[in-house]
């Protein structure tokens, strides 16, 4: 069908190119695709073979008897008898878990609040099996505290099926009587009714709300205080259930994980040698604090006295040890993985392939997911909605944890998460047969002809394990790991023609544009990474990936251009093209990628035949998107229309305009960028970081004033002196660079928290930066001919007659400042002027009653200080009266200053020393840097 699938997309490609005199041949032959004759019996033979296959299979089944399995039938197989909890535990001693049981006592005995007399429910989630949920529940069903406070106690496993009979003939302790669920619940609440009791309800996995209503309103009969304890690993399920907070269980200690496997591994928990202990500590770290696999190891090693097997164990894979043994573990883990529904189990087994420990970006893994088909079609949604979907699904089921935004090199903002080591245990487990890792101890020997991806550690094999990549032709997945010289990548390279299914190719290494001459064979191609490569453009045969979906040329340094056929490309997403600096232009008609959603940078050329803004007006952009060279944009594709309204899913933009040729007729590049700006017409409807640079007209584009980003960067915007915003700027970070004639930031932006400042700025804008109430990150550099860097008051003019004392700010100076950073100021003298540090009377233009405003030490104003870094500063000093006051009740916790040698004034050398002593033998060592004190 893929085969099928391609040919239709190349006719596609061929009628848009044909010329106008071919295109009804075209148009005719794509109307009958297959009228080829050659290509007709290619189809055909493989729609055979398919056939052949499925008929054989059929008749295999038939002479083995085998019957179709009802689906998910897989978990019965693990709900069996060995599930049925009771109880009394099966353990003596149980470690680390007794601060656990007193919190969760104390909730079941203090939450008897007359107030309400609805039916408590307290679950206990425990994200992975065999963390000691159900251990933990029998140490609180049995203490004597607990059992003295109810009237009745109740111990019911439920398991997968999620049966409100079978829950109340538990209860009951009834097995095979026949009645109806009116009979059963009139009878379990006669039972109940008016009794303080404690039902435990163990291994809950139901997730449909209207059911456990249900049972809920049949057990809300007892008295005040009475109490469902229930345990589960989805939290959803917790949420569902939950009448007070959940109680999550975490891993155990590494030190009760080693008392735990002491008494499972050594005879009367005593080793016999130091050796043995030392080999034991480092099995217990590969637990990570899973009590039942502690106690697994323990017990596998607790007759073995041969010192090479416990290296084994160690050195082995969780899943590789228990794999032929007769163990709970692997089947308690499979437990959560046939609870998920089928193409969530493929997307989770696909996991595999990611190394241990691994940070797994959430858009990549998507993009890999669609490439290999394993997301399923919806009505009205997008595949990558979707993908998302499953991402939230996988976390919410603790299949992946640690989930959190972080921010990449580029300021691009992702989300990431991990697999817990169990869980990637689990994954490797069921993808065995499929998957494998090429590094230093691995031989090629393990690559049969069923596996499907391969992850290869370049800097550990050899060119013959390379080579034998070829001979699985079945194989859907290379990704290349760790860095080389180019020659393992260009090895693999050489032999893409032997591997025709390749859906996913991530090369990341130094290779050259000769090496990906065979690209272009790979025709299911979907996802291809060859970021931080050193080429200068793409083999043209790139062009034929009409499946291609993913195209990531992140670093790639020297890239200058993209071959003519680009547009052929109709298939792709997704273009990444962070830090290609050397990229001149864009290919012409890239607007015909109708598909394209993520575009990282444009470039307009300087040639007219170069691609020019106009051809992104049709394209649905979102993410982050740099534009360089808006100089260069023509008046032809103004007229054709730049705006960028309807591309409201942009979250980052960044502006750059100066470019060494700009269109220049009759105009002044200031206006003439104030025109570009207001063609433009940026949607700011979801922008979170706004960055502008080069931009020389005197009034900002009218959308600037309209945005609301948490990040703004002004840069070599020499001509603009004001910045009109309508938003509030709270949880703005703002970043100016030269821009030399902007003045005073406008009041709204007063929440700002984040500043940065680079290159010599007015007074005003200093000035009422000093005055930003919010303000908790400051950073001022590159200066080179301020001596102050706060001005007085009186220093400044101000020409409004209604300036008021809130205006000045003097009663918020600085007051929730954090981080202040001063570098590379080479006149700076002092950080205060001498006026703001003594009472003065300010002297405001325009002002007929003139008022003494008394500035009591701006520098006290920095109340909360808490890191102060100053770096080459030559001629920087500082009192230490001032200093004083930028550590008021020692709120400093870190120190650096560095390469300012007149900081101290010869008559204060001894008491400012004497102060920096004190203040090294507060702080951590890591934090405190002063290079004026040489011990």
């Amino acid at each position: 069908m893929d085969e099928c699938s391609f040919e239709d997309l190349r006719l596609q490609v061929k009628r848009r190119n044909a010329s106008s005199s071919t295109r009804i041949k075209v148009t005719n032959f794509i109307t009958h695709p297959f009228s080829n004759t050659k290509m007709r019996h290619k189809i055909g033979h493989k729609i055979k073979d398919v056939q052949e296959k499925l008929d054989q299979i059929s008749s295999e089944r038939q002479k083995l008897h085998l019957r179709e399995s009802i689906p998910d039938s897989k978990i019965d197989k693990f709900t069996s008898s060995w599930r049925e909890t009771m109880s009394l535990s099966s353990s003596n001693q149980v470690y680390g878990r007794d601060k656990e049981k007193k919190e969760i006592i104390d909730i079941l005995l203090n939450n008897t609040s007359s107030a309400s007399k609805k039916l408590s429910v307290l679950p206990i989630v425990g994200i992975i099996g065999g963390l000691g949920k159900t251990t933990l529940s029998q140490m609180v069903f049995n203490d004597d505290e607990v059992s003295k406070h109810f009237d009745t106690k109740l111990w019911v496993c439920v398991s997968n099926e999620f049966n409100i009979k079978l829950v109340i003939k538990s209860i009951l302790e009834v097995e095979k009587a026949e009645a109806s669920l009116e009979e059963l619940q009139r009878k379990v609440r006669d039972k109940l009714r008016g009794k303080r009791y404690l039902i435990v309800l163990d291994d809950v996995w139901n997730e449909k709300e209207d059911a456990w209503a249900q049972l809920r309103s049949i057990l809300d009969c007892g008295s005040n205080g009475s109490f469902v304890l229930t345990t589960t690993r989805k939290k959803s399920v917790a949420t569902i259930m939950k009448t007070i907070a959940y109680f999550e269980l975490l891993p155990l200690s590494n030190d009760d994980c080693w008392l735990l496997f002491k008494e499972r591994a050594f005879e009367d928990g005593k080793p016999k040698h130091q050796n043995f202990i030392n080999i034991g500590k480092e099995i217990v770290g590969k637990c990570k604090g899973i009590p039942l696999l502690v106690k697994a190891l323990g017990s596998q090693l607790s007759f073995g006295e041969d010192e090479k097997e416990w290296r084994r164990i160690r050195d082995s894979e969780i899943w590789e040890i228990f794999l032929n043994e007769e163990s709970d573990l692997l089947p308690i883990l499979k437990l959560s993985f046939y609870d998920l529904p089928y193409y969530l189990r493929r997307c989770f087994v696909f996991c595999a392939i990611f190394p241990k420990d691994t940070e797994i970006e959430k858009e990549r893994l998507i993009q890999m997911w669609m490439a290999h088909g394993l997301i399923p079609t919806l009505k009205n949604q997008e595949l990558e909605d979707v993908g998302n979907a499953i991402w939230k699904e996988l976390c919410w089921r603790s299949f992946f944890q640690d989930e959190k935004e972080n921010k990449d090199w580029g300021d691009r903002v992702y989300t990431a998460g991990m697999m817990h080591d169990l869980m990637h245990d689990l994954a490797q487990s069921l993808m065995k047969d499929e998957y494998y890792r090429m590094d230093a101890n691995s031989s090629s020997d393990g690559l049969g002809e069923q596996i499907r991806h391969v992850t290869v550690k370049v800097n550990e094999v050899d060119k013959t394990s390379v080579c034998s990549l070829k001979t699985v032709g079945g194989l859907q997945s290379i990704m290349l790991h760790g860095r080389d010289n180019g020659d393992a990548a260009k090895e693999i390279l050489s032999v893409l023609k032997e591997l025709p299914a390749l859906r996913v190719l991530e090369v990341c290494s130094l290779v050259k544009c000769q090496y990906l001459s065979q690209v272009g064979s790979l025709k299911h191609l979907r996802y291809l990474d060859i970021s931080g490569s050193e080429i200068t453009t793409l083999p043209n045969s790139i062009c034929k990936l009409l499946n291609l979906q993913t195209l990531n040329l992140n670093k790639c340094y020297h890239l200058q251009h993209f071959p003519t056929n680009t547009k052929d490309l109709i298939n792709l997403q997704h273009l990444y093209l962070d830090r290609c600096d050397g990229l001149k232009y864009m290919p012409r008609s890239i607007g015909q990628l109708k598909q394209l959603k993520m575009l990282s940078l444009f470039v307009i050329g300087k040639e007219e035949s170069d691609c020019q803004l106009d051809e992104l007006r049709e394209l649905d952009i979102s993410g982050s998107l740099k534009i360089k060279n808006l100089g260069r944009v023509s008046d032809a594709s103004i007229a054709k229309g730049i705006s960028m309204a309807k591309k409201s899913s942009i979250n980052k933009l960044d502006l750059e305009w100066a470019s060494k040729d700009e269109v220049d007729v009759n105009e002044t590049k200031s206006s003439r960028h104030e025109k570009i700006g207001e063609a433009l017409e940026v949607s700011t409807t979801n922008l979170r970081i706004l960055k502008m640079s080069g931009y020389k007209g005197v009034n900002p584009p009218k959308w600037v004033g309209m945005s609301s980003p948490s990040v703004t960067g002004l840069e070599g915007m020499d001509n603009v002196n004001t910045i009109a915003s309508s938003s509030d700027g709270n949880e703005m970070i703002l970043e100016i660079s030269f821009c030399p004639k902007l003045g005073a930031l406008p009041p709204h932006l007063k929440a700002l928290k984040h500043v940065t400042i680079i290159a010599d700025c007015s007074d005003e804008l200093l000035y009422s930066i000093s005055n930003l109430s919010g303000l908790t990150h400051l950073f001022l550099g590159f200066m080179e001919e301020r001596s102050v860097l706060f001005p007085a008051a009186n220093a400044l003019m101000f020409d409004d007659g209604d300036i008021n004392e809130a205006q000045l700010g003097v009663p918020s100076t600085f007051q929730s400042l954090q981080h202040l950073k001063i570098e590379n100021c080479k006149k700076l003298r002092r950080l205060f002027d001498e006026g703001m540090i003594m009472q003065e009377t300010l002297k405001i233009s325009g002002c007929q009653n003139q008022q003494k405003h008394p500035l009591q030490g701006q520098t006290e104003r920095i109340r909360g200080l808490r890191e102060l870094e100053i770096y080459y500063c030559p001629n920087l000093m500082i009192s230490v009266e001032e200093f004083g006051n930028l550590n008021i009740n020692n709120s400093l916790q870190g120190l650096c200053i560095m390469g300012c040698p007149k900081l101290v004034s010869s008559e204060e050398t001894d008491d400012f020393v004497a102060l920096l002593r004190s203040l090294r033998a507060r702080l951590d060592p890591w934090y405190f840097n002063v290079d004026i004190i040489k011990e």
